[in-house]
């Protein structure tokens, strides 16, 4: 389901902003959350946990005060610089938000995460995987996008149709792999893949001021066969290194750091992507040129000028992210060394939660 909707995605992406406008971007997933819920509620059955359990609201408030300050840190430093007051006072903040909600988890009866399960290797190795594989697979494409139609003159839909490439490789991939690696360790799934969506990301940072989108095309289907691989293995890989009780903080931590990859690699490599366009253009215009403004800067600047720093930007940004997607596929590989945890699940006995030690305590 996951590569279906990636396949579909970037084409009726470019068919609403073609159409009624890009902000339908954001209302067309209405009525797919409400379909959503009301399958959820039908279909799917209750599962019951142990009553009285608390939701940790400060765990909550302090996590999200570290991932908003990471990310703000990040895109304030594209147009600031990293050494400017507001992106040192942003990145303070966020270490005093993740040592405030470490201390939390550590403290509440029922934690968002317990921190120790990061103890584990091969659980710190999945989250590492997770984090690494939507910043690095995805965290360069809505800068790739700006290219294909501020620089090259292409629609949103053609924009949108150079990602087939990427979505139809990770669909046919998944759909294959669910089938013919079943059983297969997570850790040469999750860590092969991670290393193929880097080697995609390298064949993709050789673009010039002549560059079309065909230069894409290897490096996406690279990307998009690491994508399906990875996809639907690491949310499993997670479940699989905790015990069965803990199995919905796994899986609510995997979704966690996999969407905290993408806002900060999308945060991030827009900074590399500026940076290195102001090698060749004023600060102001290449933070202009990143949003998409090359259509006004035309009057100021050649037309090879813009090409040339735009395609320069974007082969440091896919360099960077090839560099995050290997690191991650090798931590991948080297934690996750108990394939048997990581395939069929965890069979001793449950370690006792934080509220189950309390209670002993207590009593």
């Amino acid at each position: 389901m996951a590569g279906a909707a990636s396949a579909v995605g970037p084409v009726l992406g470019g068919l609403l902003t073609d159409g009624p406008g890009w902000r339908w971007i954001f209302y067309v997933n209405l009525p797919v959350s409400v379909v959503a819920v009301w399958l959820t509620l039908r279909a799917v059955p209750e599962s019951r946990g142990r009553a009285g359990r608390r939701v940790d609201w400060a765990g909550t408030v302090t996590f999200a005060a570290f991932a908003g300050g990471v990310t703000y840190g990040a895109v304030r430093a594209g147009s600031h610089g990293w050494g400017a007051t507001g992106t040192l006072v942003s990145f303070a903040g966020a270490a005093l938000a993740l040592a405030c909600f470490v201390v939390v988890e550590g403290r509440v009866a029922d934690p968002l995460i317990d921190p120790r399960l990061f103890l584990k290797p091969a659980f710190s190795g999945v989250m590492a995987g997770a984090f690494a594989f939507n910043a690095a697979a995805f965290g360069v494409m809505a800068y790739t996008s700006i290219w294909l139609q501020t620089v090259l003159g292409m629609s949103p839909v053609r924009g949108g149709l150079v990602f087939l490439w990427l979505s139809l490789a990770a669909f046919v991939v998944a759909a294959a792999g669910g089938r013919l690696l079943h059983g297969v360790p997570a850790r040469f799934t999750v860590g092969g893949g991670l290393l193929l969506i880097g080697a995609g990301q390298f064949c993709m940072a050789f673009l010039d001021a002549g560059s079309t989108s065909t230069a894409l095309i290897p490096g996406l289907l690279l990307v998009g066969v690491g994508t399906g691989l990875v996809a639907p293995s690491v949310a499993g890989a997670a479940l699989a290194t905790v015990e069965r009780e803990r199995s919905g903080m796994a899986s609510g931590a995997v979704n966690t750091f996999r969407q905290f990859g993408y806002a900060l690699g999308l945060a991030f490599f827009g900074t590399v992507l500026t940076s290195r366009m102001a090698d060749a253009l004023p600060r102001d215009a290449a933070h202009a040129l990143a949003g998409g403004g090359a259509g006004a800067l035309r009057g100021t600047f050649p037309e090879h000028t813009l090409r040339a720093a735009f395609a320069s930007g974007l082969n440091t940004a896919a360099v960077t992210a090839g560099a995050v997607a290997v690191v991650g596929g090798v931590l991948v590989l080297a934690l996750l060394r108990t394939p048997g945890a990581v395939r069929t699940g965890v069979t001793k006995p449950a370690a006792p939660t934080l509220t189950e030690e309390k209670a002993t305590q207590r009593n």
